[in-house]
């Protein structure tokens, strides 16, 4: 999937979200991972991960086998 106008703005969206929360992926150093999530959101698909990283990501629906 090539980033469109709607992506970047899913993106854009989540690392806003992630900042306000307090969340990891509103740090640049997690770039790459707020892309992935920023896909699954707009896909309106689950991610499948076991990253603690993921958890509590604004609007995600996340498949995962840890505990917490």
């Amino acid at each position: 999937m090539q980033p469109d106008d709607e992506m970047i703005t899913a993106c854009a969206q989540l690392r806003a979200e992630c900042q306000r929360a307090g969340h990891a992926l509103g740090d640049k150093l997690y770039d790459g991972d707020r892309w992935i999530a920023a896909a699954a959101i707009r896909l309106r698909c689950p991610l499948v991960s076991h990253d603690r990283l993921f958890n509590d990501t604004p609007g995600l629906a996340l498949i995962t086998a840890h505990q917490d």
